[in-house]
């Protein structure tokens, strides 16, 4: 019966469990007599050995141990602690925002940015679009035209409502403070160590003065928040794989890195942070050989769609915005390939025919990012040159000049004219052509002379006119693609695609990404190389502007078609080399920029604004207290780890297994957080700012609260933690408090606040004249 039968194994199961007790009992007896004095008592959940000195009785551990199991629950008191912090953060974020009537500091970049999205012309830059997306959003709800220049050092006109847009931005670095909170919880924070962490991010002053201008780094930053809040939310359901709650944190976590990236790129150093974390779990659950072939595939299918595809949508997503809200012809469309911008409203190209005939003005871009147009005139000298042997640089330059126009003639130099009576020849595959320059009637040419970085191929230069020719000025068209639906028999404005070989060398004229020295005007290389087989980009031109009176306009929205991918793929490159082309200016006031080594050690603060004693001053510094701490905490944690595995691998450890995992489990999240933040910018050649260290600052901060709360629960009574989190937040805030003048603007004279100048590399006082 099957009532008898479940009280039978109900019965049986009770005897099994007080069976197991006896034996237990028995054990620790037995191990007791046998003289193993460790066995018996009780194992702190701490790092080190039971035999330390002071150590607090086991029944404080217990304690201790019982409220961690649950310290990821979010109750009430949790909910009204984050409203609280968030009101806080509000008042410091928002609080005399509208003080400084100026544009200040980067926000002649971003506002500018922002405005381009209202107006709708296409600019260049090298962050991702997101951002200033939603700097302009903010511009847009505040009523603003996009008509403002937002000029460096301007005051605001009155018809432009720069403190609701300071605002509208400073609302993203509010979220910072409640995200902290809420991902301390779900990392095993305790109630108190969790306040704590957030209290962190709130009072740091480099973390507010950043969030009161119209900058990039409020959103970067709460979207880096949002992510290790999905990621630490996403962790905490692996015991309920494929679950509701467990599927909605991963694809949260997915969304988020994509909103990250797309801000700035430093958001991939949160993608690979998870990324990291995410092939260690896989990883595991591979090795431990519990869980079935199909689910493990069903978590990499997972991960894949969440973690990959999801960031990559979002990406793309946003570009296809940027796009769709820049449609008109503006001060960047030269950085895109002429098919982009022969779709642009008002673009040149868009204006011109399609049809190209001998006679003939073009110019030629290459399919190389970064290259731009074949541009030369005759102040470009090669330096093993004299000017008796009349031969000018040729390379490539960005924008459109009047130095970048070639008339395509034939063979016989006849000379061939765009006049409307001029017969029409059509450039065939295969034909030979000449360009002769038109700013100075010069013959795009090259020689046996070697190229100034790539020695072992063919310099190209101009020289020559229409009575002193030569073999080297002429060239075979090889037709390569045509995007249009027209025959691919001859060249045409925008879709053709060719390659262009000399005729005596059979070199192939291609594009380089090496910038010549400044006898060259920095422009890039142009050569002919003699690997004529290739079929890279860099060998590939279309022809971007034509004049020809003898050709009506052509309508390209029927010749060309948008491909959002290629586009994103080439803007993306675009910005890739521009952001490698930011370098340090040696001749710039040494404290506005600052090397990566400093950043932790908070050597060189930054001023935000001119420093003189009647305007408002605004100084990027960050809170002593909590700054060096995290940092003390970051550098000593890998040492930290390699005592206790030492200590492991002697068999000397008291970790319990299961506490050392929870241990694990939150400060490799937070440390390879701060980690993946701060080190890859050694590695860099661009210039570098001290708010580049504010996302790796983040993690340093909920890293300093958790060995915090550790220490205190290793070694102390389990309340103890509020009397510890008190001081620690007093102190915490009084030196906040202190700065607080340099974060709300400073507008007395700056010697009243000498006395912040706690190091001597802080240029709070000195050097009023610089920036």
């Amino acid at each position: 019966m099957p009532n008898s039968s479940a009280g039978i194994d109900n019965q049986g199961l009770r005897h099994r469990q007080h069976g197991a007790r006896n034996t237990q009992t028995a054990e620790l007896q037995t191990s007791g007599q046998n003289g193993e004095k460790g066995a018996a008592r009780e194992q702190p959940p701490g790092p080190d050995d039971t035999q330390h000195k002071g150590q607090k009785p086991a029944k404080h551990r217990r304690d201790a141990d019982d409220a961690a199991q649950d310290m990821s629950r979010f109750d009430a008191t949790d909910r009204i602690l984050s409203v609280a912090l968030t009101a806080a953060c509000l008042f410091t974020r928002l609080y005399q925002i509208g003080k400084r009537a100026t544009v200040t500091w980067d926000e002649t970049h971003f506002g500018k940015f922002g405005a381009h999205y209202i107006n709708g012309t296409f600019y260049h830059d090298v962050h991702p679009p997101l951002a200033k997306m939603l700097v302009g959003l903010g511009e847009y709800i505040s009523g603003h035209n996009g008509s403002f220049a937002y000029t460096s050092g301007a005051t605001y006109p009155a018809h432009i409502n720069y403190t609701f847009q300071r605002a509208f931005v400073a609302v993203m670095g509010v979220f910072i403070v409640p995200f902290a909170y809420r991902t301390c919880r779900f990392l095993s924070f305790g109630r108190a160590g969790a306040l704590m962490a957030a209290s962190f991010v709130l009072l740091d002053n480099a973390l507010c003065v950043i969030s009161r201008f119209i900058l990039l780094d409020p959103p970067l930053l709460c979207f880096t928040a949002m992510s290790l809040l999905g990621y630490a939310a996403f962790a905490a359901q692996k015991e309920r794989p494929f679950s509701q709650p467990w599927w909605s944190w991963l694809a949260f976590t997915g969304m988020a890195l994509g909103l990250v990236t797309s801000s700035k790129w430093v958001g991939l150093f949160i993608v690979a942070l998870v990324g990291l974390c995410t092939v260690e779990e896989l990883l595991t659950m591979y090795a431990d050989g519990k869980t079935p072939a199909m689910t493990q595939l069903k978590h990499w299918a997972a991960r894949i769609a969440c973690l990959i595809l999801v960031p990559l949508l979002v990406y793309i997503s946003c570009f296809e915005v940027h796009f769709a809200l820049l449609g008109s012809r503006g001060t960047g469309d030269y950085k895109m390939p002429s098919t982009f911008q022969a779709l642009q409203h008002r673009s040149v190209v868009a204006l011109q025919p399609h049809r190209v005939a001998f006679g003939s003005l073009v110019t030629l871009r290459s399919h190389k990012p970064g290259f731009g147009l074949i541009h030369t005139n005759t102040t470009l000298q090669f330096p093993d040159r004299s000017h008796a042997n009349e031969e000018w640089v040729a390379g490539g330059m960005g924008g459109k000049q009047k130095y970048n126009w070639w008339r395509v003639v034939s063979v016989n130099t006849t000379w061939e004219n765009d006049a409307p009576e001029s017969p029409v020849v059509h450039i065939a595959d295969n034909a030979i052509i000449r360009l002769a320059h038109n700013g100075t009637g010069h013959y795009l040419r090259t020689s046996h002379a070697q190229p100034h970085h790539i020695g072992w191929d063919r310099r190209m230069f101009v020289a020559g006119n229409e009575s002193s020719t030569s073999l080297w000025d002429l060239w075979r068209v090889r037709i390569v693609d045509e995007e249009s639906p027209r025959p691919r028999d001859q060249l045409y404005a925008v879709t053709t695609t060719f390659q262009l070989f000399n005729a005596v060398s059979g070199c192939l004229l291609q594009a380089t990404g090496a910038e010549l020295p400044p006898w060259g005007n920095k422009m890039s290389e142009l050569i002919c190389t003699n690997n004529n087989a290739t079929w890279s980009e860099s060998s590939l031109w279309n022809i971007e502007q034509v004049r020809d009176m003898r050709f009506k306009r052509a309508r390209f929205g029927s010749l060309v078609k948008r491909r959002l991918i290629r586009n994103v793929v080439w803007l993306n490159r675009e910005m890739a080399i521009s952001n490698n082309k930011l370098v340090a200016d040696p001749d710039r006031y040494k404290h506005t920029e600052s090397s990566p080594w400093t950043w932790p050690l908070l050597l060189y603060p930054m001023r935000l604004s001119a420093w003189s004693n009647s305007s408002i001053k605004y100084y990027e510094i960050g809170n002593p207290v909590t700054w060096w701490a995290s940092t003390v905490c970051c550098f000593l944690y890998p040492l930290q780890m390699l005592y206790w595995l030492v200590r492991w691998r002697r068999g000397v450890s008291s970790w319990n297994p299961h506490e050392f995992r929870k241990y694990w489990d939150t400060s490799k999240v937070l440390w390879g957080g701060w980690a993946l933040h701060y080190l890859p910018f050694f590695l860099m050649g661009r210039v570098t700012y001290i708010h580049h260290y504010l996302p790796a600052l983040y993690f340093a901060l909920l890293l300093l609260a958790f060995e915090i709360q550790c220490l205190v629960r290793w070694y102390l009574p389990p309340r103890a933690i509020w009397y510890v989190v008190t001081l620690v937040l007093i102190a915490t805030a009084y030196v906040s408090y202190m700065f607080l003048p340099l974060t709300f603007g400073c507008d007395k004279p700056i010697k009243e606040l000498a006395h912040l100048a706690w190091l001597p590399t802080w240029n709070i006082h000195r050097n009023l004249d610089s920036v």
